[in-house]
């Protein structure tokens, strides 16, 4: 049995997640979903807790919950110390899949194989993108599964993003 890893900071799950874990499905029998910088939140790039993303994440792909382990992974000021903590906490793996160029040549130090993800319409289903509509009040609900969004609508999480980003526009500019 083979198994991956897709490391994301899920924020929020949108619909190319949700493809990216069907074609890793394709390949791998299982994959593990590690929710990266699990311990960031309420900021404009992090506006969900990593309970939150978890949440989204499972509501969100019920029909292949049976294949998914989902688990999160706080950042350390070390990465080598961040891989180790991975690799000595998370049931084993064959293979990472991430596009983040650092956390591949960390992970190809470990010896790991590593794969880059194929992201589906990456200009449309893209989190800073997703969470600049909801700023703006724009359309963003069809670019993340439904599920996602009514769990979003159900915490607040428009709201909470737009209060972040004119906090932290007021500290920006020196008003706070």
């Amino acid at each position: 049995m083979s198994r991956g890893l897709f490391i994301g900071r899920f924020q929020p799950f949108h619909n190319g997640h949700y493809m990216a874990i069907k074609d890793i499905l394709k390949i791998e029998d299982e994959v593990i979903i590690c929710v990266a910088a699990s311990q960031l939140s309420y900021t404009i790039s992090n506006p969900f807790s990593g309970g939150e993303r978890i949440e989204m994440i499972l509501r969100s792909i019920n029909e292949i919950r049976n294949k998914v382990i989902i688990l999160s992974s706080p950042n350390t000021e070390s990465n080598s110390m961040w891989v180790e903590n991975i690799i000595d906490t998370f049931p084993p793996f064959d293979k990472v899949y991430t596009n983040n160029t650092l956390v591949r040549l960390l992970w190809e130090k470990r010896g790991y194989n590593v794969s880059e993800v194929k992201f589906h319409q990456k200009e449309e289903f893209n989190g800073t993108l997703i969470r600049k509509l909801i700023s703006l009040d724009k359309k963003w609900s069809d670019l993340v599964p439904a599920e996602t969004r009514s769990y979003i609508k159900e915490i607040g999480g428009e709201r909470r993003i737009k209060e972040i980003l004119n906090i932290e526009e007021k500290l920006r500019d020196g008003a706070v």
